[in-house]
């Protein structure tokens, strides 16, 4: 009788241990946002630039200043963005240079922002000795692509006359807006 009642708890131990899960992985995250300032500000946008990437970064160990072979490592990541540039509002002078005449200065173009970013790592390889070397920081790559400075030299040498042609327009529809004889020159910082 014994075995019987011994031999019933073992089964019914082991369907126990059948229906649990051995390993469980519970995941809690939280995000707290508290606006702390709103500021106003004058900034205009004047041309938005589809921008679309691949940003390749490699790293290896050394040891005593050499490579070491197999130690690389690489990651690719494609990327999308649209940069928004424009100028400083606040920045631009009107002058009236005579009857119906203006100058308007212009200050230097700046990258406001950008919209629709979009990062994909589209390769992470690593070396047969790939574990000497740090992982590469995926988070600064994206960080090294959104720098306003970096994007800045690029966006706007390669659109320069575009923009100053859309600050034209711009300043021009709204001059013409209140004086449709005023006759508008352009300088450009």
């Amino acid at each position: 009788m014994f075995v019987i009642i011994l031999f019933v708890a073992a089964l019914a131990v082991t369907w126990s241990l059948a229906r649990a899960t051995p390993v469980e992985t519970v995941a809690e995250s939280s995000n707290t946002q508290v606006i702390t300032a709103v500021e106003r500000e004058e900034q205009i946008v004047l041309l938005s630039a589809a921008t679309q990437g691949l940003s390749e970064e490699t790293r290896s160990s050394t040891l005593f200043g050499r490579n070491v072979p197999g130690s690389g490592r690489t990651e690719f990541v494609q990327y999308s963005y649209s940069a928004k540039i424009g100028i400083e509002g606040g920045e631009v002078s009107i002058e009236e240079t005579g009857e119906d005449e203006f100058l308007i200065t212009v200050p230097e173009f700046i990258v406001i922002g950008n919209s629709d970013a979009e990062f994909k790592t589209v390769l992470d390889n690593a070396g047969v000795l790939g574990a000497m070397t740090d992982k590469i920081d995926t988070a600064d790559t994206i960080s090294g692509i959104l720098n306003e400075a970096t994007m800045a030299k690029e966006v706007i040498a390669l659109n320069q006359g575009l923009l100053e042609d859309q600050a034209r327009l711009f300043y021009t529809g709204i001059i013409n807006g209140v004086d449709d004889n005023a006759t508008v020159e352009f300088a450009f910082n």
